[in-house]
């Protein structure tokens, strides 16, 4: 691959990355939470449809606790998840998050409160 293009997908992950919550950021804010704190039911994760190479969560119901979430997220870093048509992509800190159920384009995730509330947004 020509280093253009290299660098255009960079670009293009870092303004992604700039414009919604990134694996990162959603394990910072689980962190700074009390131990007791229950979030969004987020679970499941698995290579975004809409970007292989971010990383989305399954919405389930009600909320579970932060410390699940938190350990769950941890362990998705360095870890490689098949693209929905192929590949191995590795989830980083700076990989953005996305909710979404498998196979399917959702929403990204923009915040996480404590007490479950959360932000999302539509894609560009």
């Amino acid at each position: 691959m020509n280093m253009y293009l290299i660098d255009l997908m960079s670009d293009v992950l870092k303004m992604r990355a700039s414009t919604q919550m990134t694996l990162g950021k959603v394990i910072t804010a689980l962190e700074k939470m009390p131990i007791d704190s229950e979030v969004i039911n987020l679970s499941r994760p698995h290579s975004y449809r809409g970007y292989y190479c971010d990383l989305a969560f399954e919405l389930g119901e009600g909320k579970r606790p932060a410390w699940e979430l938190l350990a769950e997220c941890k362990s998705a870093i360095g870890k490689g998840f098949e693209g929905y048509k192929g590949g191995n992509y590795i989830m980083k800190e700076s990989t953005p998050v996305w909710i979404a159920e498998y196979g399917c384009c959702g929403v990204k995730l923009i915040a996480l409160h404590e007490g479950g509330e959360y932000e999302t947004e539509d894609d560009d």
